[in-house]
């Protein structure tokens, strides 16, 4: 956060927001700029001695963060604008809101950018302890998904599990898929293990089938599989032999069957899910299930 905001602007909010509970910063133009502190919205208030104000973000807020965030170069960061976003130091991540620019039917790049989604990655050590045995399978894991709304802690708990299985249960050859620089960080400073092959920056696509040519891995982790693609390449890869740990967004196993293209792919694929959700905040584990929804464990059952 720091090196992202005016100076003046991150003392402000450091003050009020210890940073290692700040998980976004919402900057709307024109409108209040927004904290997602400890999984809660709250607004920067500033007191300059007459009043209590809250913050309101300017286009000049927004212009700076972006350009900080490209290091001054938006024609280098082109093709992630034009997916709406950009990728950071420290496995931030930040979404963009702007006008479209098109080529033909093709959109080209994004400008008059009028809202930034600020989302903080955070390496919180030993939030998977008490799933990572009903995952692991001998020597290997059970092929799982990690399901939650966005914004409740499923790529958190997904480092914090790679790490686990590559470090402490010595699991070989893990290879990360990294497509928007979340898991690893830009330039991978998320320590995700010492059996772990980073692949950044590609689709899932190119992933599962030339980082499994070449990388001979025993497990591939994927964050946020979101659409046919990701699925058929999954599907692919597992016919090699390679378990898979992935991530999606829903709010439970029966949200996420509804989905386009989900509706056959978990009960036949997957052997475990993991749900979680922010009902006791950040990263609350609601349980550990099979596709079919038989509970294997429940964290206030033990």
């Amino acid at each position: 956060m720091k090196n992202l905001l005016p100076t003046w602007l991150y003392l402000a909010i450091s003050k009020e927001f210890p940073e290692e509970y700040v998980y976004e910063l919402r900057v709307r133009l024109n409108k209040p700029l927004l904290i997602n502190f400890k999984g809660r919205p709250y607004e920067l208030i500033i007191n300059d001695g007459t009043s209590n104000e809250p913050y309101i973000a300017s286009s000049d807020l927004i212009s700076y963060i972006v350009s900080v965030a490209t290091k001054q170069s938006l024609y280098a960061y082109a093709e992630q604008i034009k997916k709406g976003y950009i990728s950071t130091d420290n496995g931030v991540r930040i979404g963009l809101c702007g006008t479209g620019v098109y080529n033909d039917e093709n959109l080209s790049m994004l400008k008059q950018i009028t809202s930034l989604n600020i989302r903080f990655g955070h390496k919180i050590y030993g939030c998977s302890k008490d799933i990572i045995k009903f995952v692991l399978d001998g020597d290997t894991v059970k092929n799982t998904l990690i399901i939650s709304p966005p914004g409740a802690g499923k790529t958190t708990l997904l480092r914090d599990l790679i790490f686990k299985l590559s470090n402490e249960f010595c699991i070989q050859n893990i290879l990360v898929v990294d497509e928007r620089f979340e898991l690893a960080g830009l330039a991978q400073e998320f320590d995700l293990g010492k059996n772990v092959d980073v692949i950044s920056g590609t689709n899932k696509k190119f992933a599962f089938t030339d980082g499994l040519k070449v990388m001979n891995p025993s497990i591939i982790v994927a964050d946020e599989i979101a659409d046919e693609e990701d699925i058929e390449s999954i599907k692919s890869a597992s016919k090699s032999g390679v378990k898979v740990i992935a991530t999606a967004h829903a709010k439970n196993i029966e949200e996420l069957n509804k989905r386009k293209n989900f509706e056959n792919f978990v009960g036949g694929f997957f052997e475990r899910v993991v749900v979680l959700s922010k009902r006791n905040g950040v990263g609350t584990i609601e349980g550990v299930f099979t596709p079919s929804g038989k509970c294997v464990f429940v964290p206030y059952l033990i």
